[in-house]
């Protein structure tokens, strides 16, 4: 099975500090599923609103993480304790390929980061003029966005009418999502947006929706590289521990 004898002093240290090392990977690991779930149920029409499957995707690739971790995690934190060598060369292995792609997602996550103004931005404005009952998924993101963010357009209410046709012709000149809710019934109100009669939201989505994606990017940076730190000294330790089992 490739175990060897019982360690004993700088040993024992070392298998220590690879179970405690591993344990907190472990509790990380429940950390990024929580995460990826909490990324999925908050703010789902985001996705549809930018126009790109990334925003989704790193949730799903985050949760995918976090469970193959916490298995990893278990396996080194077994090999450590059993002293079985074939279980570290496996987690040493394994947890050098995690390693990489957390590396390549955090790099790309950076350069994503970098981007997102001008990427929000573009997104948001080419989705505002498909907003109509022919694009229902983007009016749905569109109407949802704005209510659950309390705000309006990308900047300011008057892009309604500037930016989308439809509404040209209309006399209230923005959608009824900009509106806000009665405080009695909790239903939706007529928008009045004079400055007299105001009751519609005025600050724009765009920062609103920018300010979102990006505590995001960095709770997802934060999160990441923290288990890769972990990770490295994980991988230091096995190696050690592995060369010193006879």
């Amino acid at each position: 099975m490739g175990r060897g004898v019982e360690l004993s002093g700088c040993g024992k240290c070392v298998r220590f500090l690879m179970f405690a090392i591993n344990f907190i990977v472990w509790v990380a690991s429940i950390a990024l599923l929580v995460l990826g779930i909490w990324t999925v149920l908050d703010r789902p029409y985001l996705e549809k609103l930018l126009g790109s499957e990334m925003y989704m995707t790193a949730a799903y690739i985050l949760i995918a993480t976090g469970c193959f971790m916490f298995f990893v995690s278990f396996l080194g934190c077994l090999g450590a304790l059993k002293e079985v060598k074939c279980m570290l060369l496996t987690y040493f292995i394994v947890v050098l390929l995690l390693f990489i792609v957390l590396l390549i997602g955090g790099i790309l996550g950076t350069v994503f980061r970098n981007k997102a103004r001008t990427t929000v931005h573009n997104a948001m404005m080419s989705s505002i003029k498909e907003y109509s009952s022919e694009e229902p998924l983007i009016t749905k993101a569109w109407d949802e966005t704005q209510q659950a963010l309390k705000c309006c357009a990308l900047k300011s209410q008057d892009e309604w009418a500037k930016l989308n046709k439809d509404f040209d012709t209309r006399g209230n000149r923005v959608p009824k999502s900009c509106c806000k809710k009665d405080p009695t019934s909790g239903e939706l109100m007529e928008c009045q947006t004079s400055p007299s009669e105001a009751n519609s939201y005025t600050e724009g989505c765009y920062e609103k929706a920018l300010e979102f994606v990006m505590e995001h990017a960095l709770i997802i940076g934060g999160v990441g590289i923290a288990v890769a730190l972990m990770m490295i000294l994980g991988l230091v330790c096995s190696i050690v521990l592995f060369t010193m089992i006879n």
